[in-house]
């Protein structure tokens, strides 16, 4: 799948069961390194973006669409990258301290 267009691995992903929108993000992303791949926002990860970068309460987030563009306009062809680094940050955070607005979030 490596020789193929992005288009064509993620119709040959979306084929495979199991797989939706959300995880051939993740798999163009961090296995074929397409590091601008972010078309798609799940409802659990709208509220985190929508706290994070707008300080947004999270049973109001921010619409998907504005969100994919100001990722688009802010990070660029490195989007998911920079949005890969935001989560290792915000959970390392997570680790060695109490951050209550998220914990409820992820149910912890």
């Amino acid at each position: 799948m490596r020789n193929k267009s992005r288009e064509e691995q993620r119709k040959a992903l979306l084929a495979l069961y199991g797989i939706g929108p959300a995880s051939v993000g993740y798999i163009l992303s961090d296995v074929f390194h397409h590091l601008d791949e972010l078309n798609y926002i799940s409802p659990w990860e709208q509220k985190i973006y929508s706290k994070l970068f707008f300080n947004q309460q999270p049973d109001k987030p921010i619409p998907v669409d504005k969100l994919l563009k100001f990722f688009d306009q802010r990070f660029g062809k490195y989007k998911t990258l920079a949005v890969h680094y935001i989560w290792e940050d915000l959970f390392w955070k997570r680790k060695h301290g109490n951050i209550e607005w998220l914990d409820k979030l992820i149910r912890l």
